[in-house]
């Protein structure tokens, strides 16, 4: 029987360590790619110059990137050369635990900016539509990032070199607001709430858009939009149910160090997840390209 478990851990670590080998080396450079290429093709093609939403797209590929090198730049190198820069330095392990806060949440909160934006702007609604402007969208994503970086301070503070775990959360009561309020709420109902909401009035806004009397371009340009969007928010909807319910189940499930088997299925789990929820940051950009092409 033990020999038996033996035998299917190891085959269940056979496939769950060169998967996180190669999935970070494809996700982080397809990713940086494909993030580098929208910021080129939307910040320059005079269609989308003056757009809000074009300028949540570009906000959107530039801290893609940051999270991005966070999660796989570290991943490689504990993983090819067994190197991990944040058991030795308490500087660096705070720096990488805000940084990572930051610039998930800044992505989050555009996703959902977008989806608003384009609600308002395929509304029947004159005033509504005159309201969004690119200063707006500035301002937004101004506040968007102050409101993050404030909230971020607990994790410089609270982030320690810990025995056991390495660099993590060292308060309890910390530990708590991480589980329910941040990844729960904050990095999960919440933007997929708003963003699915929204999307669904945007639909409903553009088909009235196609029995109205609209020029060729702008309900071109709409529909567009509006298909990017929803590529959108239906990629982060598919990517962060899986990886969030096995973050909370493994925050909160007792420990699986004594059981060879339990063990190996929680890295092969914890592979494929996290695989899973950092596309939402190294595909998305390829969506746009193919629906701008098509």
């Amino acid at each position: 029987m033990e020999e038996s478990i033996s035998t299917t851990s190891r085959i269940i670590l056979a496939v769950a360590r060169p998967l996180l080998i190669y999935s970070s080396y494809v996700c982080l450079i397809c990713g940086l790619i494909g993030n580098v290429l929208n910021i080129i093709i939307v910040g320059f093609l005079k269609v989308f110059r003056g757009n809000p939403s074009s300028f949540y797209l570009i906000v959107e590929s530039f801290v893609n990137c940051g999270v991005l090198l966070n999660a796989y730049a570290l991943r490689i190198l504990l993983s090819q050369f067994n190197i991990d820069f944040t058991r030795n330095s308490i500087i660096l392990c705070k720096i990488l635990a805000v940084e990572r806060e930051i610039t998930v949440m800044i992505s989050l909160m555009a996703i959902c900016c977008e989806a608003l934006d384009q609600f308002l702007v395929t509304s029947h609604d004159i005033a509504r539509r005159q309201k969004i402007t690119l200063k707006l969208a500035q301002r937004m994503a101004s506040i968007n990032v102050v409101v993050w970086i404030l909230h971020s301070i607990p994790f410089a503070i609270f982030y320690e070199i810990l025995p056991l775990t390495g660099c993590n959360i060292s308060n309890k009561y910390f530990s708590l607001h991480f589980s329910v309020v941040y990844l729960s709420l904050l990095n999960g109902f919440v933007p997929l709430v708003v963003s699915l909401v929204f999307s669904a009035f945007t639909y409903r806004n553009v088909r009235r858009i196609i029995r109205r009397q609209v020029p060729h371009i702008r309900r071109r340009f709409d529909r567009q939009m509006t298909a990017i969007v929803f590529s959108r928010v239906a990629l982060l909807v598919s990517v962060s149910i899986p990886f969030g319910t096995y973050l909370l189940y493994s925050m909160n499930a007792p420990g699986v160090m004594g059981n060879v088997l339990l063990s190996a299925v929680d890295q092969l789990c914890s592979a494929a997840t996290s695989t899973l929820f950092y596309m939402n940051y190294a595909v998305s950009d390829y969506i746009v390209h193919v629906i701008l092409i098509y």
